[in-house]
């Protein structure tokens, strides 16, 4: 029997979302790395289960964290003690892939269990999925005065900069 926990049961569509890769795996994926159809990162940390179910933690998490978490800068326990979103998901997920038991729990709700140690830095190699390679995503810092000539760049080698601004899900300008 699966821990209880208390939080607020909501409805919560996960069926767009998109595998990139599995950052823990042994037997089976224990932390996986989510895209939402609306390009937002999720990471899913499996932490309980019974005979029908899955229990996993969802957490979104921005990109930042996420290179800190992979970096070994900052602790798995770290980002789920303190989501950006200030909350996470509890879902359970049976054999067939169905999401249900959906709550929104805060971190200070969740069973010790379900807690990584608190020095919990990664320490393995992503296995990318099969989605990954449709969603990959290339980070490019260009300085703000120098856009310009990267635009003409890009013109002048015949890339359609039209079909990159189509690919690019997060920019920044400095």
């Amino acid at each position: 029997m699966m821990k209880d926990v208390q939080g607020f049961d909501i409805e919560y569509d996960f069926s767009g979302f998109k595998k990139i890769a599995d950052l823990i795996y042994f037997d089976g994926p224990f932390l996986s790395h989510y895209v939402s159809d609306k390009g937002d990162d999720y990471l899913f940390y499996w932490v309980d289960r019974d005979e029908q179910d899955n229990r996993w933690l969802v957490l979104r998490i921005n990109i930042a964290s996420l290179q800190k978490y992979i970096g070994k800068e900052i602790s798995l326990h770290d980002l789920i003690a303190h989501p950006n979103d200030g909350y996470l998901y509890i879902v359970d997920i049976d054999n067939d892939i169905h999401y249900h038991n959906i709550k929104l729990v805060q971190p200070s709700a969740l069973p010790e269990e379900y807690l990584p140690d608190t020095n919990s830095l990664y320490e393995f190699e992503p296995i990318p999925s099969e989605d990954a390679n449709e969603l990959m995503t290339y980070e490019v810092t260009i300085p703000y005065k120098e856009y310009s000539r990267f635009d003409e760049f890009l013109q002048r080698i015949g890339f359609p900069v039209s079909a990159l601004k189509k690919v690019v899900t997060r920019a920044a300008v400095f």
